[in-house]
């Protein structure tokens, strides 16, 4: 349901499932914040992107290679090429 969501850029729907599953007790996982990540990417709202990628860590959820090719490309799509290249070194740097 989320991918449908992101797929439109439907960002309400996708936040509005990751609402749910908190209030049902459930943490997001990977694959929900990549899913919104991508969303975020195709509404043009790369700074939310970035800032989930941020809280992502700071919640201990890791951010895999997807995670990182969702928010490089939501970048590029939203002409923010030096941020792109940015989380790019930033990629190469840690092994990804």
């Amino acid at each position: 349901m989320m991918n449908i969501y992101g797929e439109q850029g439907s960002i309400d729907e996708v936040a509005g499932v990751l609402t749910e599953r908190r209030e049902c007790g459930l943490r997001p996982d990977l694959c929900s914040c990549n899913t919104l990540i991508k969303a975020y990417g195709i509404a043009g709202t790369v700074e939310d992107a970035v800032c989930l990628v941020k809280e992502m860590r700071q919640n201990g959820i890791e951010p895999d290679e997807i995670t990182y090719t969702n928010l490089i490309t939501a970048l590029q799509q939203n002409d923010k090429y030096l941020e792109a290249v940015k989380w790019s070194l930033w990629m190469k740097q840690r092994g990804l």
